[in-house]
């Protein structure tokens, strides 16, 4: 029987926003390009994108040859999310042009691209320099001006975030683009930042100041705001979720009960763009990096 050392749960919920994906041969017998579109009223947002390439014992064993082009667990990948990102971020409709990659840690070339991404409401992202407060925090999102096309020079703007309620509100401010030249910021954060990465968390009110000098500029930054009931002491703050951790090694079945009777769950992952930014909390956790969890309101085959 499998046992684990932690374990997680969650016990703030937030519907989860739907994530679109697609996937298209990179051979030269196949289209050149992939078409990515939203509505005229949206916004692309590129959450996660990557060439792959098929083990060959699984292109062997493929049934079809349009199986190749579609992503699975044992691909061996490159992470291609920022190149995408700086194309398609901030726009209705993006043309991407497929191009042949060869993937030296894979010793092969690519067979396919892959792109996940959303269509973000125009009605929910606000220029950070053209409002100095805002009360309203789930989910909206505050870009850089011209965003994201570059910045101006000489900018110095700030907007006051603040939430209705006046105690135990902690904002989460997270990364969805980010791109700045090393002597502009925002706050105190420059240069490029991973998708899905928390930038910080306060409590109650949060000022976000930009500044850019007269120099280069990049295409600028996109992040958004949630607000949520502040964590316990012993849980971790992920995105809008409180994440609670157990070092007792568990079954999978007593780990769910051990959520159930704490009225929560075992932590879900419903598509990639949670999968990073899970990931990037390990990651980010020291203590977290070598462990194995439990995850999933429904048991697979881990026995």
């Amino acid at each position: 029987m499998l046992s684990i050392l932690f374990l997680f749960s969650i016990f703030h919920i937030s519907l989860s926003d739907i994530w679109y994906s697609k996937s298209q041969c990179t051979q030269k017998e196949y289209a050149n390009h992939m078409d990515i579109n939203c509505n005229s009223n949206e916004f692309i947002l590129i959450g996660w994108s990557h060439y792959g390439t098929k083990k060959l014992v699984h292109r062997i064993n493929s049934s079809s040859s349009s199986s190749i082009c579609e992503p699975s667990e044992t691909d061996c990948i490159m992470d291609y999310t920022h190149k995408i990102a700086e194309l398609c971020n901030g726009v209705s409709k993006c043309e991407v042009i497929l191009t042949q990659q060869f993937i030296h840690k894979c010793s092969d070339e690519a067979t396919y691209l892959f792109i996940s991404y959303q269509c973000i409401q125009n009605s929910t992202i606000i220029d950070i320099c053209s409002q100095r407060s805002i009360t309203s925090l789930n989910g909206i999102n505050l870009i850089s001006p011209m965003f994201p096309n570059e910045y101006p020079n000489n900018i110095n703007c700030t907007c006051s975030i603040e939430s209705k309620k006046k105690s135990n509100i902690i904002i989460d401010v997270e990364s969805l683009s980010f791109n700045l030249q090393d002597n502009d910021n925002l706050l105190s954060f420059s240069g490029t930042i991973p998708f899905g990465a928390s930038l910080l968390t306060v409590k109650n009110q949060l000022n976000l100041k930009f500044q850019t000098d007269e120099t280069l500029s990049q295409s600028g930054f996109w992040i958004r705001l949630y607000g949520y009931e502040q964590c316990y002491d012993d849980e971790y703050v992920l995105g809008s979720k409180c994440i609670k951790i157990f070092s007792k090694k568990q079954t999978w079945k007593l780990a769910k009960d051990k959520c159930l009777s704490m009225n929560s769950n075992l932590i879900r992952l419903h598509d990639i763009i949670q999968e990073r930014k899970l990931a990037y909390f390990i990651l980010t956790n020291n203590e977290q990096q070598s462990t194995s969890f439990w995850i999933s309101n429904e048991k697979e085959n881990y026995d």
